[in-house]
C-alpha cells in the first residue's frame, strides 16, 4: 500500500501526465523535469503511472478502475484522474477529455444538485455555476479556457487583448467577444445565449466558418451542426438570482426545469402536461415552488417520498 508521500506523488504524477499530454511548451517540460528530480517518490510515482498505463491498455473500463483502485488506494480523485489518463492513451487532449463520463467528478469547480455558486477568476472575470454543474479552468499566457463538463454557467468576462476567453464543451468552442453570456450543456447539444456583446462558435467536427451570436440571440449546436439562431429569452438567466421566471410555459416543461434543482423524480400526469404557467418560482426551495403551482392550477401533489413527486389532476 502506498505511503502518504507516495500518494501525494501519484496525484502530482497524474497532474504532470495531463499537462504534458495537452501541452507542447518547453517551460512545461522543464518544470516536469524539475518536479521529477526533486524526490525519489516522484520518480517512483511517474514510473508506476507509466507501468499502469502500459499494462491496462485495452482493458475494459471496470477492470481498469479496479486495478487502479488497488494500486492507488481509495482516493476517488486520484483514481478517476488515473482513468482519465488511461482513456486518453499517450496524450490527454481536450477532445478526449470532453467525452469522459466521470470528468465532472474531478472538475476544478463543481456545484451540487440545487446549489448555485459564483466565482471570481484569476483575471477578474466572473463565473456563475448553476445546479449540478462542473468546469475545469485552464488559464495560461496564451488563453483563458473554461471547459464545461456538465450543467450550465454564466460568464462575465473582462478584456484581455493578449488572451482570448474561451468556453469548451463536448460540441465545440465558444469565443467571447467582450461579453456576458450563458452556456448550457444539454443531453444532445450545447446552448449558448448572449446577454451582452457577442460570441463566436466553432463546431468541434465540422470545418465551417464560425457562427457569430449577437446580444439577444441564442444558438443551439452539436459537434457538427448548428440550429437557426433564435431570440434569447430575457428571463432565461434569472437562475443567477435564484428564480425560475417563466411566461406561458407548459406544466411539463416547468417541472422538468425544476427537477434540475432537486434530487429524485418530478413529473406530471399527461392529461395536465399542457397546462400553462407564468410566474417567478424560487429555486432554493422547490417545495415552495410546487406549492405555488398547485395554487395556480387545478392539480394536486402525489408523493411516495420526497424523491418521487407527481402532479395529477384534481378529481
Amino acid at each position: 500500500m502506498p505511503t502518504d508521500r507516495q500518494r501525494a506523488a501519484l496525484r502530482m504524477a497524474a497532474h504532470w501526465y495531463a499537462v504534458l499530454g495537452a501541452s507542447t511548451r518547453e517551460e512545461d517540460r522543464l518544470a516536469w523535469h524539475e518536479w521529477h528530480a526533486q524526490a525519489p517518490e516522484n520518480q517512483w510515482a511517474w514510473q508506476r503511472l507509466e507501468n499502469l498505463q502500459q499494462q491496462l491498455q485495452g482493458l475494459p473500463g471496470n477492470l481498469a478502475f479496479q486495478t487502479i483502485s488497488s494500486e492507488w488506494g481509495r482516493d476517488r480523485r486520484t483514481v478517476l484522474k488515473g482513468l482519465v489518463l488511461l482513456a486518453g492513451g499517450s496524450t490527454l487532449a481536450w477532445t478526449a477529455r470532453q467525452n469522459l463520463p466521470w470528468q465532472p467528478w474531478v472538475a476544478d469547480q463543481r456545484s451540487a444538485i440545487g446549489e448555485r455558486r459564483s466565482l471570481t477568476l484569476a483575471d477578474g472575470s466572473r463565473l456563475h455555476l448553476n445546479t449540478a454543474s462542473a468546469v475545469d479552468i485552464r488559464f495560461d499566457a496564451q488563453q483563458r479556457l473554461i471547459e464545461l463538463q456538465a450543467g450550465e454557467i454564466q460568464v462575465e468576462t473582462v478584456p484581455d487583448p493578449a488572451r482570448p476567453f474561451l468556453v469548451a464543451t463536448r460540441d465545440g468552442l465558444i469565443r467571447a467577444l467582450g461579453t456576458r453570456f450563458t452556456v448550457r450543456q444539454r443531453k444532445a447539444f450545447t446552448e449558448v445565449g448572449v446577454l451582452q456583446h457577442a460570441v463566436a462558435v466553432t463546431l468541434k467536427q465540422t470545418p465551417q466558418p464560425d457562427t457569430l451570436v449577437q446580444a439577444g440571440q441564442c444558438l443551439a449546436f452539436d459537434a457538427s451542426h448548428t440550429q437557426p439562431l433564435r431570440p434569447l429569452d430575457p428571463l432565461a438567466s434569472e437562475w443567477t438570482n435564484g428564480r425560475l421566471v417563466i411566461d406561458g410555459w407548459r406544466l411539463a416543461d416547468t417541472l422538468e426545469e425544476l427537477s434540475r434543482y432537486r434530487p429524485g423524480l418530478l413529473s406530471c400526469d399527461s392529461s395536465i402536461a399542457d397546462l400553462r404557467l407564468s410566474g417567478a418560482y424560487p429555486l432554493d426551495d422547490t417545495d415552495q415552488a410546487l406549492a405555488a403551482i398547485v395554487r395556480a392550477l387545478p392539480v394536486h401533489i402525489v408523493s411516495l417520498t420526497r424523491y418521487w413527486v407527481r402532479l395529477v389532476p384534481i378529481g
